[in-house]
């Protein structure tokens, strides 16, 4: 497991199938991961943090409603987390044109 001793980060963690979401489960959990392939078993160590980063349902974080009801992850795999960080983007023009202006005047730079 490469992640042993390490850290996995992993991007579009609510868009995971359930077959994968049962095996971060299990390395969340137990830390080990178990592998059957070609008529082999085995389990591999999984000892490593998980920095995971998931979009809100709809695109669109609800504030009325809780972080549980604003992601697609389950309720087992959410206690497995430490910590959570909601990042909102607030909508504001003049500061999305003039980040928008700066990054277009830097690639033309280049």
């Amino acid at each position: 497991m490469l992640a042993d001793h390490g850290i996995c980060c992993i991007d579009e963690f609510d868009k995971m199938d359930v077959k994968d979401q049962v095996a971060i489960h299990e390395a969340m959990e137990q830390q080990t991961i178990s592998i059957a392939k070609a008529g082999i078993h085995a389990t591999l160590n999984a000892r490593t943090s998980i920095l995971a980063a998931a979009n809100p349902i709809r695109g669109r974080y609800d504030r009325t409603k809780s972080l549980r009801f604003n992601v697609n992850i389950s309720p087992p795999i959410m206690s497995r987390f430490d910590l959570f960080f909601v990042i909102f983007d607030e909508k504001k023009d003049d500061d999305d044109f003039q980040i928008a202006h700066h990054i277009v005047q830097m690639h033309r730079l280049q």
